[in-house]
C-alpha cells in the first residue's frame, strides 16, 4: 500500500509541475509587446457642387442596307452635342443636348436623305417628361420594311446609372419623308 501512496505523490507533483510549466509560459507570453492599434487618418472629401454643363462625347455610326429594288444603301449617323439648344437639367445636373444627323447615300454615292434631328423634331409623339428632363441620346438602324427604312432614336437621362429613357420610331420612306411614332420592340 505504501507504494500506491508513493506513487499518487508522484503523480501529484508531476501534476503540480505540468500546471507550474502551463502557468509559466502564460506569463511569458502575456508580456509580450502588445501592438497598438494603428490609427488611420482619412481626409474627408466634400464633393463641390458641379458648376459646368456635362457633354456627351460626339459619336458616328455607320451601316450598308440593302433596300429598294436591291439596291445597297449606306447611312450615318452623328451625334453632336449642341450648344445652341436649351439646356436640359437631368437629376440636378445640368448637359447640353444633342442634335442628330441621318445621312442615307445611294450606291453611287449620292445623297438619299438628309436630316438633322432634335427633341423638338418629334413633337407630341415625345412625353412632356422627357421633353424637359431628357437628352437626346441616340440613333440605331432597326430595319427594312418595304419601302421604308425604320431607327429608332433614344431620349433620357445621360447618365448610366439611371434607366430612365423613351425610344421613338422613325421611319424614312422611299420619297425621303420622315414620320414618327411610339417604338415597340420586336418580342
Amino acid at each position: 500500500m505504501l507504494g500506491n501512496k508513493n506513487m499518487n505523490m508522484v503523480r501529484g507533483k508531476q501534476s503540480v509541475c505540468f500546471l507550474l510549466f502551463v502557468f509559466m509560459l502564460t506569463v511569458v507570453c502575456s508580456c509580450k509587446e502588445k501592438k497598438e492599434p494603428e490609427e488611420i487618418v482619412v481626409d474627408k472629401v466634400i464633393d463641390k457642387p458641379r458648376t459646368d454643363t456635362e457633354v456627351m462625347q460626339d459619336e458616328t455610326m455607320t451601316g450598308e442596307v440593302t433596300w429598294i429594288g436591291g439596291g445597297n444603301y449606306s447611312y450615318t449617323i452623328s451625334r453632336t452635342s449642341d450648344e445652341s439648344l436649351p439646356k436640359v437639367t437631368n437629376h440636378d445636373i445640368p448637359y447640353y443636348d444633342n442634335s442628330i444627323q441621318l445621312v442615307v447615300k445611294r450606291a453611287d454615292g449620292s445623297v438619299f436623305f438628309d436630316k438633322s434631328f432634335t427633341k423638338q423634331s418629334f413633337g407630341e409623339t415625345l412625353p412632356e417628361q422627357f421633353r424637359k428632363d431628357g437628352v437626346l441620346l441616340g440613333m440605331n438602324f432597326e430595319e427594312v420594311s418595304g419601302n421604308v427604312l425604320k431607327f429608332v432614336v433614344s431620349i433620357g437621362s445621360p447618365d448610366d446609372s439611371y434607366d430612365e429613357y423613351y425610344h421613338i420610331l422613325v421611319t424614312v420612306n422611299n420619297y425621303g419623308s420622315t414620320s414618327y411614332g411610339v417604338y415597340k420592340a420586336k418580342r
